[in-house]
């Protein structure tokens, strides 16, 4: 399979996975990405500090949801 064919599988979600698991819709940095993958990169470039942020506080409630 050419590159061209992967990227247009991709545009149709056909055959083709994303990193979590769902059918990639998004082709960037040629990586296939679903739509909320591609959300959460997206926040992470365009905001890094409040990714950041957000990714510790994720963290400190998941230690806390432990103990």
């Amino acid at each position: 399979m050419s590159r061209l064919d992967g990227l247009k599988e991709a545009k149709r979600g056909i055959g083709v996975t994303c990193r979590c698991g769902k059918s990639a819709r998004i082709t960037v940095r040629n990586r296939n990405l679903c739509y909320e993958c591609f959300d959460q990169e997206i926040e992470r470039i365009v905001d890094p500090v409040g990714h950041a942020e957000r990714q510790m506080r994720k963290r400190v409630r998941e230690i806390d949801h432990v103990v």
